[in-house]
């Protein structure tokens, strides 16, 4: 075989394997529900009202956006919203947050205020299907048990609601034990200023050659993702396009046209 067709058939294997990497799984109905919708970024937080507090959730419910959170499991089995795996940040607590049950997280004032860390539960009360839902799984040794819990939960919840991790093992559970719920698989990208350190696992997720674990039913990028090769390619094959976190009135006006639906902070639209 002639050296040009030859890399030329290699080139095209390569090709295929790739699309299929990425390929999405099957467009569920409901989703086009979710199109052009501002999700708060762990609720409408500001100086008063911490992120992810029920304060930040109920304002967020007032003015009628859709709410980004983040879920994690207690010591206890007890599902409960924070950010980070340390409570250092919101609390001052040196702790995980992992490592401490339900009835001692909520004694934790969130950042000096009167807000404590918030149940799952409550998330759902207050919301009450009033507007939709990112729910983010936190990755972690527990993963599973989370994605399993938040499942039970959300079986009787009556709004709407989308699920979404970077752990690509948290999308695959979905994808296995409740196939019917909107999952999503986060993406790092790549950012344009290009500062970010490089690793395998940034790789895997700017590539979205996890995608083929989970075969998630939507993208959620960083905003500032440059418009790579497999960003490219995942506008072509994907239906659905989220985008994290804007935290400007302008950057929101350019990603109009460009994302199904944006993920804020630090201000309204």
């Amino acid at each position: 075989m002639h050296p040009v067709a030859a890399a030329a058939l290699i080139l095209g294997a390569l090709t295929a394997v790739y699309l299929f990497l990425i390929a999405p799984g099957r467009r569920p109905e409901q989703l086009k529900e979710f199109r052009v919708t501002l999700y708060a970024h762990r609720g409408l937080w500001n100086d008063r009202r911490p992120e992810n507090s029920r304060a930040a959730f109920s304002a967020a419910v007032e003015k009628g956006y859709g709410i980004e959170t983040d879920v994690r499991v207690s010591a206890d089995g007890k599902l409960f919203l924070l950010h980070d795996d340390s409570l250092r940040r919101m609390t001052g607590d040196d702790r995980s947050a992992g490592s401490l049950t339900m009835e001692e997280l909520s004694g934790l004032k969130l950042n000096g205020t009167h807000e404590t860390i918030p149940t799952f539960d409550e998330l759902l009360n207050i919301v009450g299907g009033k507007v939709p839902l990112i729910i983010e799984i936190k990755t972690g040794p527990r993963v599973k048990t989370t994605c399993r819990l938040t499942d039970e939960r959300l079986r009787s919840y009556k709004g709407q609601y989308m699920v979404e991790s970077f752990d690509p093992r948290a999308v695959r559970w979905f994808r296995k034990h409740s196939p019917g719920t909107i999952r999503g698989q986060l993406a790092m990208g790549v950012p344009g200023d290009s500062s970010r350190k490089r690793s395998f696992r940034f790789f895997l997720l700017s590539s979205l050659a996890v995608d083929v674990i989970g075969r998630p039913h939507f993208i959620a990028m960083r905003h500032d993702t440059v418009d790579s090769l497999p960003m490219r390619l995942v506008r072509l094959f994907h239906p659905y396009l989220v985008a994290w976190t804007v935290r400007s009135p302008e950057r929101m006006k350019e990603l109009e046209n460009r994302y199904d639906c944006r993920i804020f902070e630090g201000f309204e639209p």
